[in-house]
């Protein structure tokens, strides 16, 4: 694709957006906001919406999910019409657009791991990972909520639930990009390869993110989330 070069930059402007708007931890926000504390303190350290429960309440935490997950869809969406505007002017194939929604969703993810604002003491990035996965290919996520939505009913962990989930997502999108949107639908292979390579790389980010958690599901200490009432 001998104009792929033209959308170099477009795809950097993108990823530095999403970076710039992953950073913004709403889970710090609100829980001083809501508790006067900071999230990283408490619980399992973690700037999250899972810890937010625990530290601050049910409200702040759906406020911190909802706004993880929309600045997520803010971010992929900014990707996705700078590096359209770049394929349409230069000849590009327009379904490389979704390769700026991969860059600005992953750099969306990392800045919400690693915030600018907040001394890069971050989340795990499962909910920016989540609202990426749905923006990019609803077939990807739905599975990939499937098998979090058993591993929770199962074992009522969302760190288990989440490695797993972020285990099976570069398979998945290897399957549908490969097996339908190339071999059926036509899309060159370099987005096949692009797409698998993104999603292998925010699988294995998310992982890592969570090895305490692994250490304690494997000493049988990590929490677990409770619906009964007290």
């Amino acid at each position: 694709m001998e104009n792929f070069g033209s959308l170099i930059l477009p795809l950097l402007l993108s990823a530095l957006v999403g970076y710039l708007l992953g950073s913004i931890s709403f889970a710090i926000l609100l829980t001083k906001a809501f508790a006067h504390e900071d999230v990283r303190a408490h619980g399992s350290g973690n700037a999250g919406a899972t810890n937010v429960l625990r530290v601050a309440g049910k409200k702040a935490s759906a406020l911190t999910f909802l706004l993880d997950f929309c600045k997520c869809v803010a971010s992929v969406l900014v990707g996705y019409f700078l590096v359209k505007h770049a394929c349409v002017a230069n000849g590009v194939d327009p379904e490389m657009a979704r390769l700026g929604m991969y860059a600005a969703g992953f750099c969306c993810m990392i800045g919400h791991m690693y915030p600018l604002y907040f001394g890069f003491r971050g989340g795990k990035g499962v909910v920016t990972t989540a609202a990426m996965m749905l923006l990019l290919d609803w077939r990807v996520f739905l599975i990939c909520f499937a098998v979090f939505l058993l591993v929770f009913l199962k074992k009522r962990m969302v760190s288990l639930s989440s490695i797993t989930a972020a285990a099976i997502y570069p398979v998945v999108t290897f399957c549908m990009t490969y097996f339908v949107d190339c071999c059926v639908g036509g899309l060159p292979a370099l987005y096949v390869v692009m797409a698998t390579l993104v999603a292998a790389l925010i699988g294995a980010t998310v992982i890592i993110k969570h090895r305490a958690n692994i250490k304690r599901i494997r000493n049988g200490t990590e929490s677990t989330i409770s619906f009964k009432k007290k």
